[in-house]
């Protein structure tokens, strides 16, 4: 190279290029278009993260305070045995029972009619217990001022022992427990309350129970 062609400036030595050659230097390659929506607020993620949307604290205690009320009630609760249930666990006892309570109506029915009637029959009715024993009845009955009233807490008690024996046996039965006994119970209960209520309207006429042998 002469010192003539170094002294060239490069601008010089671009015009000449461009006239020797006649061709133009090839354009710098375009950045690659991205066919991503441009996001809205900043960059887009690495690759591998979530989004976790933030924790509302006060719904969170919330709802760990009604499990927890939920947790703490669910054995306070026990589901009681259901009636079938209960059969399936005692079905002699529950047929018995039943059958004894029908029973124990009508014999409340029954009780409570004779004692009803029992001034109007307790002369026959000491009259025969007289000639069943030898002896000789009373010859009339005049009832007490209280009769009445003997008779009225005889029935009352009649109907509420039925009513007592009914619930009774129902809660045992639900409960899966025997409860044959109770109507026989009550049965019993009303027999008594029977003959008190008769003791006690015989002994409202002072005349009517001594009873003498009868005569040859």
């Amino acid at each position: 190279m002469s010192q003539h062609e170094a002294a060239r400036t490069p601008d010089q030595s671009g015009d000449a290029a461009t006239t020797n050659g006649g061709a133009t230097p090839p354009a710098a390659p375009s950045p690659r278009h991205d066919e991503r929506p441009r996001p809205q607020y900043g960059e887009y993620a690495p690759e591998g993260w979530t989004w976790t949307p933030p924790v509302d604290e006060r719904a969170a205690a919330a709802d760990a305070a009604n499990a927890e009320s939920a947790a703490a009630l669910a054995p306070a609760a026990p589901a009681a045995p259901s009636g079938a249930a209960a059969a399936r666990a005692h079905p002699i006892d529950r047929m018995w029972t039943i059958a004894l309570l029908i029973f124990g109506v009508f014999g409340a029915l029954y009780n409570s009619l004779a004692l009803f009637q029992l001034p109007a029959t307790a002369l026959e009715s000491a009259k025969l217990s007289a000639s069943m024993l030898g002896v000789d009845g009373p010859a009339d009955f005049t009832p007490g001022p209280a009769v009445p009233v003997f008779i009225f807490i005889g029935i009352a008690l009649q109907l509420a022992l039925w009513v007592g024996a009914l619930l009774w046996s129902r809660a045992r039965m639900r409960a899966s427990r025997l409860a044959w006994w109770v109507p026989l119970l009550a049965g019993v209960a009303a027999f008594i309350v029977v003959v008190v209520v008769g003791m006690l309207v015989f002994t409202s006429d002072p005349t009517f129970l001594p009873l003498s042998p009868a005569q040859p």
